[in-house]
């Protein structure tokens, strides 16, 4: 109990020191800080409420993760090195056997971590709205948002991966946005940012192979516009660096992982070995699917009808009510995105089409690739959850075309 009342005062502490260099830059947004705390404070309640039968029996995919990293922990104490480690499933498994390499072996503090990671993506959100020149208010409701969401809350307390591949997301557009915006950054601190984008996306394709494809094709997306947009060839130089590196990932990553990764769809073949066949069991996957339906089921599902369904909270009338009232306001903030996407076409902002770009990527695969079931849909949409939340606003498009029809009435 001491070790994680420990834990925990690092994290409200480490929360504490990033809050005061972000009110340094935004002296107004002191509540933002404050509202953070209280998130993180949220989340360490939920991890004790989720492990109150115990750190061995609770979870699904936590529980693998974290039983596999045990694994991993009597591996490394017994001097295999990193590179040779034997594990199942994702990366995330090595990052957590490691720490219990380290500290000990201790869920909570596994748990602690990903709550922490959350609260830093959820700053990261807020900058990024912040350098898109966006109010203080908007900023802060998005960041808080993401925040408070119930699902967020549940996805990044348990021992998942979904927290790190959520701020991995958010700090590779986070620095782009830093790389775009800033002409005058030294060459030095270019380079920088450029090869720590680069092993992000390293490492966000050993959490999900396919964030490769989904991330680059975003960043190279964005940069294309960019260039079009100001002729800048720095613009074109990110970008070629990134197609580089993403072609070195792909070989040296993605097809040497993608042999009986778990979280690839197989379809029945017959003595199915090698790449070929594992790409022939995802094409077959794909063309047996009803597209629309599919991508439907991506957006919506789960249905209210389907809340009490749902495995982890069946029996549960607060909670079911608690996804029905969270999935009505899922429903309302794509409706609303729709005119910040609309605006962001007629703007031919680059940033935010790559952003959209890297959207539609991500639903699209996750359509085709995912299994049919709503709790699936519901945890594999998260990682657009904060994206989305960027274009949640009618009041852009609107401005902007009132503002282009009063120019044609003065002509």
């Amino acid at each position: 109990m001491l070790e994680n009342i420990i834990w925990i005062l690092v994290f409200i502490g480490l929360t504490a020191l990033i809050g005061v260099h972000f009110v340094k830059k935004n002296p107004k947004m002191l509540w933002f800080v404050i509202s953070a705390e209280i998130a993180l404070i949220c989340r360490i309640v939920l991890i004790y409420a989720i492990y109150s039968n115990g750190t061995e029996t609770s979870g699904t995919d936590g529980l693998i993760y974290h039983l596999v990293a045990k694994d991993i922990a009597i591996q490394i104490k017994s001097g295999v090195p990193i590179w040779d480690l034997d594990y199942k499933f994702t990366w995330y498994t090595v990052l957590i056997g490691i720490q219990y390499a380290i500290f000990g072996v201790n869920r909570y503090a596994a748990s602690f971590f990903n709550a922490f990671f959350s609260v830093l993506t959820g700053f990261f959100l807020t900058d990024i709205a912040l350098n898109l020149k966006f109010s203080y208010k908007k900023s802060a409701f998005i960041g808080l948002a993401f925040l408070f969401m119930p699902s967020m809350m549940v996805w990044t307390t348990d021992t998942r991966k979904e927290s790190l591949t959520f701020l991995v997301s958010v700090v590779i557009w986070h620095l782009t946005l830093l790389l775009l915006k800033d002409r005058e950054m030294p060459r030095h601190k270019q380079i920088i940012n450029i090869v720590i984008i680069c092993l992000l996306l390293w490492i966000s394709t050993l959490l999900r192979l396919y964030m490769l494809v989904t991330l680059s094709g975003g960043l190279l997306v964005c940069l294309l516009f960019h260039y079009l947009k100001t002729k800048r060839k720095f613009s074109l130089i990110f970008g070629a660096i990134v197609l580089v590196f993403s072609i070195i990932i792909g070989i040296t990553t993605v097809i040497s992982n993608m042999q009986n990764y778990h979280a690839l769809p197989k379809a029945e073949i017959e003595d199915a070995e090698g790449i070929e066949d594992e790409v022939d069991s995802i094409i077959t996957i794909i063309l047996s699917k009803d597209i629309p339906r599919a991508i439907n089921g991506f957006l919506t599902r789960p249905h209210l009808e389907e809340a009490a369904n749902i495995t982890d909270i069946s029996g549960n009338f607060a909670l079911v009510a608690l996804v029905q009232t969270e999935m009505i306001l899922w429903y309302l903030l794509m409706i609303i995105a729709v005119f910040g996407i609309l605006d962001a076409l007629l703007k031919w902002d680059p940033y935010l089409l790559g952003i959209l770009a890297f959207i539609v990527s991500y639903g699209l695969i996750n359509s085709l690739l995912s299994e049919e079931v709503a709790d699936t849909y519901y945890r594999y949409r998260a990682a657009i959850v904060a994206p989305v939340l960027l274009f949640a606003d009618w009041r852009p498009l609107f401005n902007h075309v009132k503002s282009v029809l009063s120019r044609r009435t003065l002509y």
